[in-house]
């Protein structure tokens, strides 16, 4: 029998979509796909173009994720699938941080580029420590991850652990080694968070990756802060620092010139009208010099594994 006009044969289907006869089949069986015209006596399918267009469709929502049910639930039903559309943004949001992870490992040393970022909502578990020293604040967040690790808590893939510096001190140069406070963070996943979980909210914020030892994380701060003086920005939170560069048994080097450190801090334009984020004048919100910040460390006695002057905490 000839092919009905109008119609294609499933082999040219199959070929201008890029999939084989077996899946065109196979997703007749699953309610997918019906063929315009069956043969009676022969059995060859025939599609129209109305088919070729919504087997397109139904293979970029595989691609995006959602499964052959779903897919037919979507297509066929009045049900919105709002809880799927959930998913598959905070899904394109994993990717957009995993791409940009991937961007910031091809930092170079000295860089100290300054960009402009949107930071999302968090739950995060989170302990505040009163570290007397590097040594201390090291230990009692290890401790802290572990307890949480055997608890069985949920951890987020969606952002990673942090740790934030709830000290003005630090956007104004100064770097206490000792006696100071750090606040580790573990985000959690939103659907099971316990009720003592934190929020961290959306918002805008600045970032520099930085290149390089620990001990030398103030050039990163000393070029937010002059980002934020020129930009007429003022903190709305607390420094943030990722620590990227992990070995595989969980270690790091605080001196190792290939550490790749994000620091985070969330901004908000300078309000004229309100006060400035700091009653120090510029010149004095300023870095201590290399020489003085390194005699703040020979003075400090502070302890190998502390990885920078402020506390070093989740870097072994």
């Amino acid at each position: 029998m000839a092919k009905p006009r109008g119609l294609f044969s499933i082999g040219e289907i199959a070929s201008a979509c890029g999939v084989s006869i077996d899946t065109l089949r196979f997703y007749e069986t699953k309610s997918l796909l019906h063929p315009a015209h069956t043969d009676p006596i022969s059995g060859y399918r025939y599609y129209s173009l109305e088919n070729l267009l919504r087997l397109r469709k139904v293979l970029g929502l595989k691609e995006a994720g959602l499964s052959l049910r779903e897919i037919r639930d979507y297509m066929d039903s009045s049900i919105h699938p709002i809880k799927k559309i959930t998913e598959l943004k905070e899904r394109r949001n994993r990717l957009t941080r995993a791409i940009e992870n991937l961007q910031i490992h091809s930092t170079e040393t000295g860089d100290l580029t300054v960009h402009e970022m949107e930071l999302p909502e968090r739950l995060c578990l989170c302990r505040t420590i009163q570290a007397k020293d590097g040594d201390h604040a090291i230990l009692s967040i290890g401790a802290f991850y572990e307890e949480l690790i055997r608890n069985g808590v949920p951890i987020s893939r969606a952002w990673p652990e942090f740790c934030e510096y709830p000290d003005e001190r630090l956007l104004q140069g100064e770097f206490p080694v000792k006696d100071f406070t750090v606040r580790a963070c573990l985000p959690v996943d939103k659907d099971n968070a316990p009720p003592e979980a934190v929020r961290y909210p959306s918002g805008f914020a600045i970032t520099v990756n930085y290149r390089g030892s620990y001990y030398d994380l103030w050039k990163a701060y000393e070029a937010l802060i002059n980002y934020m003086d020129q930009k007429g920005l003022d903190p709305s939170g607390y420094p943030q620092e990722i620590y990227l560069e992990i070995d595989s048994d969980g270690s790091a080097r605080p001196d190792e010139p290939g550490n790749i450190t994000r620091i985070i801090v969330p901004c908000a334009y300078h309000n004229p009208s309100g006060s400035c984020r700091s009653s120090l004048p510029a010149q004095q919100r300023t870095f201590e010099t290399k020489t003085q910040l390194l005699r703040l460390h020979q003075n400090s006695a502070l302890p190998p594994g502390c990885l920078h002057d402020r506390s070093g905490p989740c870097r072994r």
